[in-house]
């Protein structure tokens, strides 16, 4: 997947908007327009021939309308002041008009007046008009794409946390000169080294997503502890562009691995939000493979927030493996909130196997928040002795939050090691599975 520019990536959108709008103002300005309004008919000729029967005063005062709606959005717009090509004058009016499409279409003709001779100042200018944010961002990476390396360095000597969204400009035209930087950052920008490195990938993916992702394999393949979260910004871009079914196919092309499990666990969590059922045709290929799990996982439980009887049978039926348990014990996490009798029933159906006790595990942990005594009789029915005595510690901190009086004396009685009371007593911080 390809985008053959960093131009046709970021400003085509914004560029069609002003040459409609120009081009608007244009027409509305031309000798012919001015002396037989055809343009304006021509815009109404629609309306018109839907309502054949409408009056000539009718369709006389749909025309006049239409020169009113330009003259109007010229006005609005201010489209004879963004007409020019002074990056003074631009600056000024993207960040002082009172009208926020008029200082959008500014800032876009903004930068593409930017080169490499005037980027420098024309930065220095925005950031005294109070530049921030997705702007600066913008800007960066316009520079970054011009300027490569020139602009990385003069970017380097001021704020560096410019460089990441730069990078991302530089790696969108030039990935092979931007990994050269990062493989050989200055001293001075160790620290910035992470961030910098999500912006090359970033920027990589604009350009190829493919690219991308064979660069973070390499990057995994040498050790780096970040090739996972920066794996899961690339399938980010491949949803972006191509939605969750083209991604889906995308992700199959990976390599087998941790990597491929990271892409499928974000491309599931889209997928199954838009249509459960062919999400789960799509994961159920994957549902014996160990990196599929979390995305086995994921589908279970967005599924079970809308239709738990059918994320439940539906997980209840797949290879046994860590993708059907971990789905198991988060879909019933989730149905203990909707309908714990039914959840319940459901769990005493099952036969007792590993399935089934990293069900009740989610069941219980879910249900302690409500009824923490409930879940610990749940609890106790786990085989697995890790599962029960984690499901057993977060009941019993939920029982102790909600009734520390009761909590004790059961406690008391437990027979629970030591080290298992003293966890227990601890405050329950967050809900663990």
């Amino acid at each position: 997947m390809k985008i053959d520019s960093w131009k046709t990536h970021s400003l085509w959108a914004i560029g069609l908007v002003i040459a409609f709008a120009i081009g608007s103002y244009s027409q509305s300005n031309s000798p012919d327009q001015a002396g037989s309004g055809n343009t304006s008919g021509d815009l109404s000729s629609s309306f018109r021939i839907s309502q054949r029967g409408s009056s000539a005063s009718e369709a006389q005062g749909s025309s006049m309308g239409a020169r009113d709606s330009t003259s109007l959005l010229k006005r609005a717009f201010d489209l004879k002041i963004l007409s020019s090509s002074d990056p003074d004058l631009l600056a000024s009016i993207a960040f002082t008009s009172p009208n926020p499409v008029t200082r959008r279409l500014a800032f876009s003709k903004l930068l593409e007046s930017v080169t490499i001779e005037n980027a420098s100042q024309i930065r220095e200018q925005l950031k005294s008009l109070g530049a921030g944010g997705q702007e600066l961002r913008d800007f960066n990476y316009t520079w970054g794409a011009l300027g490569g390396e020139a602009a990385f360095l003069t970017a380097a000597q001021g704020d560096q946390r410019d460089l990441e969204s730069l990078i991302s400009g530089w790696a969108a035209t030039d990935p092979q000169g931007a990994i050269a930087m990062l493989e050989n950052l200055p001293g001075e920008l160790a620290n910035e080294k992470r961030r910098i490195e999500s912006g090359l990938v970033a920027g990589m993916a604009d350009r190829d997503q493919d690219e991308a992702a064979a660069y973070v394999s390499t990057l995994a393949a040498a050790g780096n502890k970040n090739a996972n979260r920066l794996m899961s910004s690339i399938v980010g871009e491949v949803l972006r562009q191509s939605g969750h079914e083209e991604a889906s196919l995308w992700v199959e092309g990976l390599e087998d691995g941790s990597l491929k499990g990271t892409a499928m666990d974000r491309v599931a969590g889209r997928y199954v939000r838009d249509n459960p059922i062919a999400a789960s045709v799509w994961i159920e290929k994957f549902a014996a493979e160990e990196y599929a799990a979390e995305a086995v996982r994921e589908v279970g439980k967005e599924w079970a927030e809308k239709n738990p009887i059918a994320a439940v049978t539906w997980l209840d039926q797949l290879p046994e493996g860590a993708g059907q348990k971990a789905g198991l014990n988060s879909a019933f996490g989730d149905w203990e909130d909707s309908d714990p009798a039914a959840a319940g029933k459901y769990l005493n159906s099952m036969a007792q196997s590993p399935k089934k006790d990293s069900a009740i595990s989610g069941f219980a942990i879910g249900l302690a928040y409500q009824e923490p005594e409930t879940a610990i009789a749940w609890a106790n029915g786990i085989s697995d002795p890790a599962l029960r005595k984690n499901a057993l510690t977060q009941a019993g901190q939920a029982f102790f939050s909600r009734n520390p009086e009761a909590a004790k004396a059961w406690l008391a009685s437990s027979g629970f090691p030591p080290n298992m009371q003293a966890e227990i007593q601890k405050p329950r911080s967050r809900r663990r599975r």
